[in-house]
């Protein structure tokens, strides 16, 4: 029988860190003393025995050695390892918040911002020009499968200028199709995908037929109206109530369509044209009468005589 197995627990040499943890908590798990106690005996700190039990529960003996000699496995997969790469060459203004956002809806695997952050530092080569220009997004060339694309894109995570920037288009576009597919009340037949036609939207009509006769009744009977007045019978024979611009527009019709009075013709009157004052012919130099009352009895001339 080996000597080691003869002695008593507490007098088995300790050759190894891991072993002496273990003779640390082996009091504790035997239920003899609490591990407060085991902490003063011991002279440790309660947190340093604590952390020692839940290791060695958690993982058993490999939770008692140290963290160098069991290294942790990496546990992102490396298909979501190229995902992150991928698209970091096809946008690298893209932020690592919006990376790990989109990623996690696209794998199903949870990550942080740190994780992505730490990734794209072990594995530069997204920083490579080459490999921006020959990663880029494929961009469909029909426009129905484009916008469904942005639709795709949208849902995964992905914001307007990054949609914008990886299907190489506007912003406002990439809004414009978002908020059609949002609004759109039923999205199975995919209506909001067809182009809307460019003609202006013909509003409902404020003047009707019946207005217009009205206006041009108003404008014979009282002759040379103005809008003001023609206003005034409007709303108060007949119940219309327009705006100024409205009613001079309707007038200025009846004058030119439907032979409304015509106001008169304003004669204005030409008058003869007066001699402006004579024009200097040198510099510094004002014209000017001449002077009544000049020194000497003689009077100035407003120029010198040739």
């Amino acid at each position: 029988m080996p000597t080691q197995m003869a002695l008593r627990f507490d007098e088995v040499p300790v050759s190894c860190p891991a072993q002496e943890r273990y003779h640390s908590i082996a009091p504790i798990l035997a239920g003899k003393v609490s591990p407060i106690e085991q902490a003063k005996n011991l002279n440790l700190g309660y947190s340093t025995i604590t952390r020692w039990l839940r290791e060695f529960r958690e993982r058993g003996m490999p939770g008692l050695f140290p963290a160098t000699e069991f290294p942790r496995e990496p546990y992102t997969p490396e298909k979501t390892i190229v995902l992150l790469l991928y698209f970091k060459c096809c946008y690298p203004k893209v932020s690592h918040r919006e990376l790990a956002r989109v990623i996690g809806a696209m794998t199903e695997t949870a990550l942080h911002r740190e994780t992505v952050k730490a990734l794209l530092d072990r594995y530069p080569l997204w920083r490579h020009p080459e490999f921006q220009k020959q990663l880029q997004y494929p961009r469909p060339a029909d426009s129905h499968v484009l916008r469904l694309e942005m639709i795709k894109l949208h849902r995964q995570g992905w914001s307007e200028t990054s949609i914008a920037a990886l299907l190489r288009c506007t912003r406002k576009t990439v809004r414009k199709w978002i908020r059609r597919h949002r609004h759109s009340p039923d999205q199975s037949d995919r209506q909001w995908l067809l182009d809307l036609p460019s003609a202006p939207h013909q509003p409902k009509r404020k003047i009707y037929f019946g207005t217009i006769h009205a206006v041009l009744t108003l404008q014979k009977k009282y002759g040379y109206a103005g809008w003001f007045r023609i206003q005034g019978f409007l709303e108060q024979d007949y119940g219309i109530y327009l705006s100024p611009t409205t009613i001079k527009k309707i007038m200025a019709l009846n004058r030119r369509v439907h032979l409304a009075p015509q106001r008169p013709v304003t004669v204005i009157e030409v008058r003869d044209p007066r001699q402006g004052p004579k024009k200097s012919h040198h510099p510094y130099r004002a014209a000017r009468r001449p002077l009544r009352n000049s020194p000497r009895g003689v009077q100035r001339l407003p120029f010198p005589p040739p």
